[in-house]
């Protein structure tokens, strides 16, 4: 479902980075949460807000008009910088069940986390205090991680998130690659620096592939750190701690699930650094010297297509980048949002 379109905040790997922050009429929510509580009373409502219960009591009072013993449970994404103090009993009170913020990064973000002007150690110490009291209210928690930024550099950033892991075991984490979406801040910067790998397919634009350059890790580093996070996120050890929480039993049991496919990740990137480190043009495309997409990206691709793999030839495979928008009229769009 959705309550709301857009969002308020103007983060640049983001295709919402520039859309209004709209509500959805509060009448028509309503109307939608009573028709499920009374023929779908077992139903877990998904809201597929890009940034849900902005305006926080509006959204929670129209959730707490279906009666208390009828409310569905819920999931959601939402901004640490919404969910405080007396606020969280409202969560509970409302059956969230699922709630996914986004930290984004130890350095940038700080404002929609809630850190103020904190960073690296002062934010995580911020952020591990807040999480651990929104998980008195809330029964599952996934943390929203971005590794990669032009902001993240050397071991500090894998070195914090490797801390978070191990201190909230009842909280999943998930870190995500900056991908170049068209559209985005970081689409025009990457685009104007020469960052993209212009014959990577939109179709790898997501973990755990990499279709840019980034600025302070060459790409065999910044696996090596991939497989580092990940390693300490599913190693034994933690599945056991995650196990051994509070949890409601259906979140200790996606927890497992998530564990064994996060292991599947895992083992994809160390095939990608091990191609790295032996295959001398999958290192230079992935390094920007070479224009021509490997084998191994060819092969994937048509895999996934199967039979219909005739249909989309080589050339057609190739992403078309659109050119960046002068930074003037970026700066133009981003002062000019309005607020929620």
């Amino acid at each position: 479902m959705l309550s709301s379109i857009g969002c308020p905040y103007t983060c640049g790997f983001c295709v919402d980075w520039n859309s209004r922050y709209v509500a959805l009429p509060a009448e028509q929510l309503h109307a939608d949460l009573d028709y499920l509580s009374r023929h779908y009373p077992k139903l877990v409502i998904a809201y597929h807000d890009p940034n849900f219960a902005v305006r926080f009591d509006e959204t929670m009072d129209v959730l707490a008009r279906v009666p208390k013993g009828r409310r569905n449970p819920y999931i959601m994404e939402s901004s640490l910088s919404i969910l405080k103090g007396e606020r969280l009993a409202r969560l509970a009170e409302t059956r969230c069940a699922y709630i996914a913020p986004g930290i984004e990064s130890w350095i940038d973000y700080s404002n929609k986390s809630g850190a103020g002007a904190r960073k690296g150690r002062d934010k995580l110490e911020k952020i591990v205090a807040q999480l651990e009291e929104l998980s008195r209210h809330v029964p599952g928690i996934q943390a929203n991680f971005l590794f990669g930024c032009d902001s993240d550099e050397g071991e500090e950033p894998v070195a914090l998130t490797n801390e978070f892991i191990r201190r909230l075991p009842q909280v999943w984490p998930t870190i995500n690659i900056p991908s170049p979406f068209g559209g985005t801040p970081l689409y025009d910067e990457l685009h104007r620096d020469g960052r993209i790998l212009k014959a990577m397919p939109f179709a790898f634009y997501y973990n755990p592939y990499l279709a840019i350059t980034l600025r302070h890790y060459d790409t065999a580093t910044y696996y090596d750190h991939l497989i580092d996070m990940h390693e300490v996120l599913t190693s034994n050890k933690m599945l056991v701690r995650r196990l051994s929480t509070k949890a409601h039993p259906a979140v200790r049991f996606v927890h497992t699930l998530r564990t064994l496919a996060t292991r599947a990740e895992l083992a994809d990137f160390r095939r990608i650094r091990t191609m790295l480190g032996s295959d001398a043009h999958f290192r230079a495309f992935h390094e920007g010297r070479s224009d021509e997409l490997p084998a191994f990206y060819t092969r994937l691709f048509e895999r996934r297509l199967g039979r219909y793999a005739m249909l989309v030839p080589p050339q057609a495979r190739r992403p078309v980048l659109e050119p960046p928008a002068p930074p003037v009229e970026a700066a133009r769009q981003h002062t000019a949002k309005a607020p929620a």
